[in-house]
């Protein structure tokens, strides 16, 4: 394929420099229903690539939506959409995860689905010759909209998750196991997994129970989870375009107007050990000159100021730089506005939080 007939070429290219091609028994796709630059700037899908290809039976791939140049070329030819690792098409894979970050993007999943030539129903997909169907992220927490044409939502945090996931659907493949719904009795058992299917009578094939209770999952602690300190260094600019340190998850303020605020209880604070080593590899692994320390609210983080300040001793002289991508106004000051700009100015969010218009 001349890929130089279509707008940013690199897009496409699927050899980019700490880019994984492996071949295992569960095949899965890592699917951001949106363009690749939005897409490959997205921390989770970094998180889970690199959590999935660790495992030995397990090889992951990334799918994102094509641009309409492209996406036309694909209908006019009649050609799949395929994965960028080995440009396997959507349909060939043994489980396909959608990454819901915002409900614009609902209409792009139906359309990928599509671009694959999967069915978009879980009733029309209860053939072994289709994919399993699954997607994570913040919507989940108000999975109907999509609940007609997924098999089973992730609710919460997804580390832990995934390998629960990806060793129940290992073991149910071993097994032999020609139906699919024996797979979804057995996922449905996993915390933070809700089942859609199990909830319309008229689907089910036999009358064994199902809870519909799903407690949210999370992470105990984010030192004791993988994090991608070799990412995948894009061809193209992509929107965040730099090392991505997670430096804690969660809110402490408890806004009743924020959503994210309640999702992603409780606090979780990354080791400033960590977060430093992590650092450390990210930039000798890729060659960025910009680290972003994230949060919901990266000025809450307890250590931020001995972060800032032992980043900024090691690196100033190498003219890597420093940014803060969501700080609450309440919590900027002229220390971390000092660490900031030692090494040049880049930029910080201030949230103005209110519930009111006054």
């Amino acid at each position: 394929m001349n890929l130089s007939i279509f707008q940013k070429p690199s897009r496409y290219i699927n050899h980019e420099i700490n880019i994984i091609h492996k071949e295992a028994p569960v095949k899965v796709a890592l699917v951001f229903p949106d363009i690749y630059e939005i897409g490959m700037s997205h921390l989770g899908l970094r998180i889970l690539y690199k959590i999935i290809n660790d495992i030995p039976y397990a090889a992951a791939e990334r799918v994102f939506a094509p641009w309409n140049d492209f996406r036309n070329y694909l209908k006019e030819n009649s050609l799949p959409l395929s994965s960028l690792e080995s440009k396997r098409p959507l349909k060939d894979f043994d489980i396909i995860g959608f990454s819901l970050q915002y409900e614009l993007s609902y209409t792009t999943v139906l359309d990928i689905l599509n671009l694959g030539n999967i069915p978009f129903k879980t009733e029309e997909r209860l053939s072994l010759n289709y994919p399993l169907v699954i997607a994570g992220g913040p919507c989940t927490v108000n999975p109907l909209p999509l609940s007609p044409f997924i098999d089973a939502f992730l609710v919460g945090d997804g580390e832990e998750a995934i390998l629960e996931i990806t060793n129940t659907y290992n073991r149910w493949k071993k097994e032999g196991d020609s139906r699919k719904e024996s797979l979804l009795k057995k996922l449905s058992g996993i915390e933070g997994i809700y089942v859609p299917l199990f909830q319309n009578e008229n689907l089910l094939t036999n009358n064994n129970p199902v809870s519909f209770s799903v407690k949210r999952r999370f992470v105990k602690s984010l030192d004791s989870v993988p994090y991608p300190d070799n990412p995948i260094v894009p061809y193209t600019s992509i929107v965040h375009d730099r090392v991505n340190i997670e430096v804690s998850r969660g809110c402490s303020m408890g806004c009743r107007f924020c959503q994210a605020g309640m999702i992603y209880r409780p606090v979780r604070e990354r080791s400033p050990q960590q977060v430093l080593k992590l650092a450390e590899n990210s930039l000798k692994n890729t060659g960025y000159e910009e680290v972003s320390f994230t949060s919901l609210s990266a000025g809450d983080y307890s250590c931020l100021i001995e972060v800032l300040r032992e980043f900024n001793k090691r690196y100033s002289d190498k003219n890597i730089a420093l940014s803060l991508p969501s700080l609450r106004i309440a919590a900027v000051n002229r220390e971390i506005l000092h660490e900031i700009r030692t090494v040049k100015k880049t930029g910080f969010t201030i949230a103005p939080e209110a519930g009111t218009d006054r």
